[in-house]
């Protein structure tokens, strides 16, 4: 078995991403099997990835890609690594957010390398998302979710706060909740699923979701699992600030389904396809943090698409 460690040295506060390539150079040095890449710019994971990859496939050995970094370093890497033989996702999470992680058993044996020694390959599924610019069909993929409206809005404005000071981590996370609670920014779209109509009309949040978390550690989504080739969709409708706080603290803690007459503001079902269309123009989006902005989407799973090693 070979290793790779992909490393995003901005994630977080760059300093564990800082110590993290220091050690892999230093294993690097001592062992051939294991070798050290640093991203310098966005994509860089997904090329990396793909030249691992190939290479792999190339020579028939196995190798073990390590994304070291937030969602946006694992969801990079994990598009390099789909469709590939030979290669397995593992996941050092050093970011801001780590919602990915938190989806599975134990999340903090990640950070344990005793723990990572004895990871096992596990199966899950892929979120991919495409829409159309002009004449042509665009593609992008997920491992966590997409999010539009107030979590996916919340995830913009904290990508924006890390760049201040003193803001970092999951501070920038709480305080955007804080300053969307006070615009109350959702978004007006018409959703279905499976060719149903669920939804239509201003709403707080929709989210499509493979993980069970999203925006540094909410559980939105407690029925998602990343094995069951299905999106769990979650619509949120246009609620009062007084009962979004009246409910928040058992909906941040996956405890959605235990606040009375729930169903009578929230949809959730799983489904195969999902499709998000804006009221008018485009809408902004958020898949695995990267930020992006279109008309109509569409959403689909890919059952079984990656093999991540879980410790």
């Amino acid at each position: 078995m070979e290793y790779a460690f992909i490393i995003n040295p901005i994630s977080g506060s760059g300093q564990k991403a800082g110590r993290l390539a220091a050690k892999v150079r230093k294993m690097a040095e001592k062992n051939p099997h294991y070798r050290c890449y640093v991203t310098a710019g966005e994509k860089d994971a997904t090329v990396l990835a793909g030249m691992i990859a190939e290479e792999a496939e190339r020579n028939g050995r196995d190798v073990i890609v390590y994304a070291c970094g937030g969602d946006g370093t694992i969801q990079e890497t994990a598009i390099g690594l789909l469709g590939r033989e030979h290669v397995r996702l593992g996941v050092i999470p050093i970011g801001s957010g780590n919602d990915f992680v938190r989806s599975f058993d134990e999340p903090g044996a990640f950070e344990d390398p005793a723990r990572q020694r004895s990871a096992k390959p596990k199966r899950i599924d892929m979120l991919r998302y495409t829409w159309t610019e002009g004449d042509k069909v665009r593609t992008g993929y997920a491992v966590n979710g997409i999010n539009i409206g107030f979590d996916g809005n919340t995830a913009i404005l904290a990508h924006s706060l890390k760049e201040v000071p003193m803001v970092q981590g999951t501070a920038s996370y709480a305080l955007a909740i804080i300053v969307n609670l006070i615009r109350k920014k959702g978004a007006n779209l018409r959703v279905t699923a499976d060719g149903k109509p669920v939804y239509d009309g201003p709403l707080i949040m929709c989210t499509a979701a493979n993980g069970r978390f999203c925006g540094g550690g909410v559980e939105s989504c407690p029925r998602a699992r990343m094995d069951n080739g299905k999106i769990e969709l979650l619509v949120v409708g246009n609620i009062s600030r007084r009962y979004f706080l009246k409910v928040f603290p058992k909906f941040k803690s996956g405890r959605v389904f235990e606040i009375p007459d729930v169903q009578r503001h929230i949809c959730s079902l799983q489904a195969g396809q999902v499709k998000i269309e804006p009221a008018g123009g485009t809408m902004k989006f958020v898949a695995d943090g990267e930020i992006l902005e279109t008309g109509a989407l569409t959403v689909d799973v890919i059952p079984g698409a990656l093999t991540v090693m879980v410790p």
